[in-house]
């Protein structure tokens, strides 16, 4: 009987604590249950009782509380999960903190015409006709005077399925956007590693729904395995180290102002359920999320159809004032308004400056040529060809469609008879100078609409619609295209008026409009790798390329990398780094209007890439 006493002193150790009446753990029920067992057993590790077992066998026979214990341990009590540990650590306990108990937080309604209802039963989920649990199908509902709202929590081994169901009343009045359900709180025993005390918005219109908490013992990561659905997942935090889970088809409170606002509406008489999987796994080791990525990668497919990934070459024709703060007041020279080459001796007010001018522009172009072909680069990105009158931000014009306006000099025709382009306009010469040589050419465009003041002021506009944008770029991208052959274009200052990168749908319409195209967007979201090939600055930020996660639902994803005249040592600390890029697909980009000192380690770079 020692080793039973024994047994019975640890068994204990491995029932659920505060599971309450019905998960109270009972030895004797253990020990029948190892017997029972052995009698349905089958094969070499059939254990069978013999009124005494040895310590190990039962250990291992009894039953998967034991053999579970460091795995994911989830008891309920009268609201939802009570407690929740995973790997012995504790990460929930309503007991100790009532206030992590689930709860429905703002939901958002309106009615028909479309007017936001949002008082008493409409607007905050604790405001209802009443709750229940269901302890057979750990199921938690409340109902409204409009419909319901079922939570469901489904565990399959070490990952905790939290299943929503939205239920519209066919004669409600209103239509449903989505409730912010708080199913349970995270007491984290340390900051996850990235998060910095902030919330993680995963929004599945710009990219996957996966978003991984790691504190430091184990490993939990939320996914919204249907990215289908328009939803906010993620970690809400509530400070400290408390997270909830975010799950909700509506906006969240505190929502950044730069992030989109979407809804997932349930119309009178309807049923919608979505779920939202919290998957556990020791430290250091990812989650599979393959469902969510498949999902992404079939809701929002690539249509990616650029096959070059040689270098790309960059040129700069001019240089914005230095130290200037009013982005709206011009900085040019007396005699070069636009401040070509940086030079205030250029003159182009006289026929003669003028002449030297287009001289000097032509042998740019001559030496992108040049250039471009020792590093057998695709092609060439000129960022400023209407000039930087203006300082930053509104210093890249990059408004290619008036150009006749921003920069005449530009459209003026060439004056020296001895140019094979005689006669023709400056940037038409300049352009066909490097497409003549086979060369594909880019240009800088922004979403915002570039507005040049009588007085002479000048200002960045944004547009307040989607359609607005599209109509904007498409016409710069278009005149670009037709006028000078231009078929990559950065796109600077991706953003909204908020700041908030912009809607990937845009890019998709873009791209769908003009395939053929190469688009360089300066901001980004993981959508965005569908349509187009994002930028990374390696020059001001030492960004490495395309983040891993991406390939696991684009895997033909790349972006443009900025490397120009960045620091010769910086450049060979993370060439290693660099090159894996490279063989993946990424473009780096580098100085081509003049001969750089990192140029020929580039070339070496895609040299051992494999690229070259």
């Amino acid at each position: 009987m020692t080793v039973l006493a024994n047994l019975a002193k640890c068994l204990p150790l491995c029932a659920p604590k505060n599971a309450g009446a019905r998960s109270t753990f009972s030895f004797s029920k253990a020990v029948a249950g190892v017997a029972s067992a052995s009698r349905g057993g089958a094969g070499r590790g059939r254990l069978r009782w013999r009124g005494l077992v040895t310590f190990a066998g039962l250990i291992a026979m009894a039953g998967p509380a034991m053999a579970h214990a460091q795995g994911l341990q989830v008891s309920y009590g009268a609201k939802g999960v009570q407690t929740l540990s995973y790997a012995g650590v504790t990460l929930m306990d309503a007991g100790a903190h009532p206030e992590d108990a689930f709860h429905i937080w703002h939901m958002k309604s309106t009615d028909l015409n479309g007017n936001l209802v949002n008082t008493g039963q409409y607007g905050w989920g604790e405001s209802n006709n009443g709750t229940q649990w269901d302890a057979a199908t750990q199921t938690q509902t409340y109902w409204f005077q409009w419909g319901s709202i079922r939570t469901q929590f489904v565990q399959s081994g070490d990952t905790l399925n939290v299943v929503i169901t939205e239920s519209n009343d066919a004669g409600s009045g209103v239509i449903f956007d989505g409730a912010e359900v708080d199913a349970l709180t995270m007491q984290f025993p340390q900051d996850p590693k990235g998060f910095y005390g902030y919330s993680q918005d995963a929004i599945t219109t710009t990219g996957p729904g996966v978003s991984v908490a790691d504190y430091g013992q184990g490993v939990v990561t939320s996914v919204v395995p249907d990215e289908s659905v328009p939803m906010y997942a993620g970690w809400k935090s509530l400070g400290g180290n408390a997270y909830v889970p975010l799950m909700t088809t509506s906006a969240p409170d505190g929502l950044a102002t730069f992030l989109p606002r979407v809804d997932r509406p349930v119309n009178p008489g309807e049923t919608f359920t979505y779920t939202v999987s919290l998957r556990f796994t020791p430290e250091g080791t990812a989650a599979d999320a393959s469902d969510a990525y498949a999902s992404f990668a079939k809701t929002y497919p690539s249509q990616m159809t650029w096959t070059d990934h040689r270098l790309m070459g960059t040129a700069y024709l001019a240089s914005s004032p230095q130290g200037a703060t009013d982005s709206t007041q011009p900085g040019g020279f007396p005699t070069n308004p636009r401040r070509y080459f940086n030079d205030a001796s250029v003159d182009v007010t006289t026929r003669a400056g003028l002449q030297a001018f287009q001289n000097r522009i032509l042998a740019v172009a001559q030496a992108n040529v040049a250039n471009a072909k020792a590093m057998n680069a695709q092609g060439v990105m000129t960022w400023d060809v209407e000039g930087e009158q203006f300082p930053m931000n509104t210093s890249y014009v990059c408004s290619p469609d008036q150009i006749a306006r921003v920069a005449p000099e530009m459209e003026l025709r060439v004056l020296d008879k001895g140019s094979r382009y005689y006669g023709q306009r400056l940037d038409d010469a300049y352009f066909k100078t490097m497409t003549s040589a086979g060369l594909k050419v880019g240009v800088c465009v922004r979403p915002q609409q570039f507005v040049l003041a009588g007085n002479g002021t000048a200002s960045q506009n944004d547009l307040p619609t989607n359609a607005a944008v599209i109509a904007n770029l498409e016409n710069k991208i278009r005149f670009a295209n037709k006028r000078w052959g231009a078929t990559m274009f950065y796109v600077d200052s991706s953003v909204d008026a908020n700041g908030g990168t912009l809607d990937p749908a845009i890019f998709q319409k873009l791209i769908t409009d003009m395939p053929g195209f190469l688009l360089i967007p300066e901001e980004s979201t993981p959508r965005y790798y569908a349509y187009t090939a994002p930028f990374y600055s390696f020059l001001f930020h030492t960004d490495l390329g395309t983040p891993a996660s991406v390939y696991q639902y684009y895997p033909n994803a790349f972006g443009v990398n900025l490397v120009n005249d960045v620091a010769a040592s910086t450049l060979e600390q993370y060439r290693p780094q660099l090159v894996q890029a490279v063989q993946q697909g990424d473009v780096l980009a580098g100085i081509v209007d003049f001969w750089q000192a990192n140029d020929p380690v580039l070339v070496q770079m895609y040299m051992q890439a494999g690229r070259f």
